[in-house]
């Protein structure tokens, strides 16, 4: 990706102009070739290939919005037939086809702009803690819709949690309604 495609993303960030100030070229020395066994049994990664093996993308992602989740393989496969969500999803007026189901490796927080690269992203709910990378010293409380760049975020506790609890549905109600149904 050249500085060109990120000027906009960089855009969003700052209030001043930006330009883009051409570097001097840098000095081209052949590098001498060195010959590397690799070992078949073992995953060689380039470029986003390893980004690639940290989520799970599925769903046809119609209108763009994004629920993140870190669950076990099977749970996760079972999430778009999953009664509570597509009570959810139809309060909010979207279909399970309308949404991207990302699977978040244990551990790893996902970037936006990232994500943005390998799926459409309007809006973003998060069930589950610490599934978004943020920066440092940022705070954004569960259930109360907020913003990364130009897209809508909403943390949710993990949704089976929310499932069996009525005041955390209450709280995901309020939190949907106001993200969804302004």
């Amino acid at each position: 990706m050249t500085d060109t495609d990120l000027l906009p993303f960089y855009q969003q960030f700052f209030t001043e102009h930006l330009f883009l100030v051409p570097e001097a070229a840098p000095v081209a020395t052949p590098a001498p070739e060195v010959a590397t066994a690799v070992d078949p049994d073992t995953e060689v990664f380039a470029g986003e290939n390893q980004l690639s093996k940290m989520f799970l993308v599925t769903g046809e992602n119609k209108k763009g919005l994004v629920l993140l989740f870190s669950l076990p393989e099977e749970a996760f496969a079972a999430l778009p037939h999953n009664v509570f969500l597509t009570k959810i999803l139809a309060a909010i007026q979207h279909t399970p086809e309308d949404v991207a189901y990302i699977n978040l490796a244990h551990n790893y927080a996902i970037n936006i702009f990232n994500l943005s690269r390998e799926t459409k992203v309007q809006q973003v709910v998060a069930f589950g803690s610490g599934l978004i990378d943020l920066v440092p010293g940022t705070k954004i409380n569960l259930y109360k819709p907020a913003a990364i760049g130009q897209s809508p975020l909403l943390l949710a506790d993990p949704l089976h949690l929310i499932e069996n609890d009525v005041n955390r549905k209450k709280l995901l109600w309020i939190g949907l309604q106001a993200m969804f149904l302004k």
